[in-house]
């Protein structure tokens, strides 16, 4: 049998062993990596390629700062008093906590580490409010996702570089106002899912928790923000290697490394780095060939980006998005627009936001800490019955990719693709 058909079934059956035995898919692809080159008569120096030092440098060290600004209470004091700024007017407080979710996760961290910080800070202010806790939750998710193209993420490091190899202009600027889009009219539609308007007075406490005090340690972790957020955009320094100069200086003051050391995503970045061992196969193998020319089958230009998302956000209901979905889909992206006359940039953006947006189910990590948040509010089982959240979570995902159909249909992210290109 020929070794592309072969890895991809090795592709498929590591996906489907992390999923069914909660594994890391990371680590079950390297073992099929090497079994395929013992046998077929693959070199260790081959196999290694695939291992991207360099990115596991990026996300190793922007995780490592924001692990340091997390637990030095850095970013709760900022989100908290951006809240503080409504001045009580409730009604601006889903605009607020989405602009937080945007710069909380823009300015380095991406998607992974804010998606656990956005919960903590938005349901005890829904709840005071009187606003729905899951809503609140949801918007400021979605700020989260806003941004995590943002030149500054090591999930846009991991995407740029997937396109990079194949040829496709690996801006990233494109991808982060396609998702934008997305996300700002996902957050409307929510916002009137969940009647935001109508406040609960029975259950609003109007009880602010009382925001710390600024300490030398938070003004230094802001500047240090300052420092990465300026380094990358305008002197080309990287991302990584500036978030282990800063984190490190921050440690040297206040801080404990075994916590900071202790809050990188290390699940996830191998996973990341495992796919991307066996997806190096597939590719010198023609698995990846073999896929674009499955997909060409049912996929026709104005039907590229649509079909790529929805698949895209399919998977990411039972697999990572970034550690699986992504390595997986994106490299098909130049072959697809080559036979179809489609925009690759286009295609792209649509893999991510599928990826992305589909994950509110409670099978995923967002969806999990919703309902855990809220379930630990007073009246929770009353208010929110954890079958009817599980429920409606489910359908704030269905919603998500039936808005990515509209868009990619209609050609929005073409123009959006166009327009920052």
């Amino acid at each position: 049998m020929n070794l592309g058909i072969i890895s991809l079934v090795a592709l498929l059956i590591a996906i489907a062993i992390g999923f069914f035995k909660n594994m890391n898919v990371g680590i079950i692809s390297i073992g099929f990596a090497m079994i395929l080159g013992l046998v077929f008569g693959i070199g260790n120096k081959e196999i290694l390629a695939g291992f991207s030092s360099s990115l596991l440098i990026q996300m190793v060290g922007v995780t490592y700062l924001f692990g340091i600004v997390r637990h030095n209470g850095t970013l709760e004091i900022m989100a908290r008093r951006l809240v503080g700024l409504t001045g009580g007017h409730t009604k601006l407080i889903p605009i607020v906590m989405f602009l937080i979710g945007m710069v909380l996760s823009g300015v380095g961290p991406g998607a992974i580490p804010c998606l656990a910080i956005i919960p903590v800070i938005a349901i005890p202010v829904a709840c005071s409010a009187g606003l729905n806790p899951i809503m609140l939750t949801i918007i400021g998710d979605l700020g989260v996702q806003a941004t995590r193209m943002s030149p500054l993420t090591p999930e846009t490091a991991v995407v740029v570089k997937l396109m990079e190899e194949q040829g496709v202009n690996s801006n990233p600027i494109p991808l982060m106002a396609a998702m934008a889009v997305t996300t700002v009219l996902l957050a409307v539609i929510v916002f009137i899912y969940y009647k935001g308007w109508k406040i609960d007075e029975r259950y609003a406490t109007g009880e602010q928790a009382q925001i710390p005090l600024m300490k030398l340690i938070n003004y230094l972790s802001v500047a240090g923000l300052l420092v990465l957020a300026v380094g990358v955009l305008f002197f080309g320094f990287n991302v990584g290697l500036t978030g282990f100069l800063v984190g490190s200086v921050l440690l040297f003051v206040d801080g404990d490394s075994k916590k900071a050391i202790q809050s990188v995503p290390w699940n996830v970045i191998w996973m990341v780095l495992g796919v991307g061992i066996l997806m190096n196969i597939v590719q010198i193998s023609g698995g990846v060939d073999l896929m674009v020319s499955a997909l060409q089958t049912i996929i026709t230009k104005n039907t590229a980006s649509p079909i790529m998302g929805i698949l895209a956000g399919v998977m990411s209901l039972f697999s990572s998005g970034l550690g699986v979905v992504f390595p997986t889909l994106i490299p098909t992206a130049g072959g697809l627009a080559t036979a179809t006359g489609a925009n690759a940039v286009s295609i792209c953006a649509a893999i991510v936001i599928g990826g992305t947006i589909a994950g509110y189910t409670p099978i995923s990590t967002a969806g999990a800490l919703i309902m855990a948040g809220v379930a630990q509010q007073e009246n929770a089982e009353e208010r929110f019955p954890q079958n009817r959240i599980f429920v409606e979570l489910f359908v704030i995902s269905f919603i998500a990719l039936a808005l990515l159909a509209v868009l990619g249909f209609t050609g929005v992210y073409d123009i959006v693709v166009n327009m920052f290109a």
